[in-house]
């Protein structure tokens, strides 16, 4: 990637983060880097190559998830502490975009995404 990409593309993230910011949505929101854990269809279709699946745009404020999209479908979310005891489990509703964590928990935690039969997991502070 070349240094006019890198720019163009940062300008693009703050561009759309712009009116999240602006209208108190996100405010001191830190991204939660996804990455694909596990596909529970790995065996339907195989000999076929899958393009890679994007993790979803997830962002952590304080006690609160902001997805990046809504969805079309109920998606199921854990936090696993560091021996991987699930300490809390949630569905983010249908065509919302924000979950609200207790804010009983802090430390370190890692997060399970569940989108179809995709898993994504990822490390959060609270």
């Amino acid at each position: 990637m070349n240094k006019k990409q890198i720019i163009f593309l940062s300008l693009l993230v703050l561009i759309i983060l712009a009116p999240m910011r602006a209208s108190g949505e996100i405010t001191d929101s830190r991204l939660v880097v996804l990455t694909l854990v596990g596909n529970e269809d790995e065996d339907l279709k195989p000999g076929f190559p899958k393009s890679p699946i994007q993790p979803p745009s997830v962002y952590l404020d304080g006690h609160s998830l902001y997805f990046g999209d809504p969805n079309s479908a109920a998606v199921p979310v854990e936090l696993t502490d560091a021996t991987g005891n699930v300490v809390y489990s949630d569905y983010l509703p249908a065509g919302t975009q924000t979950l609200s964590l207790p804010t009983t928990l802090s430390g370190t935690y890692t997060l399970y995404i569940y989108m179809g039969n995709y898993i994504f997991a990822g490390q959060i502070n609270l």
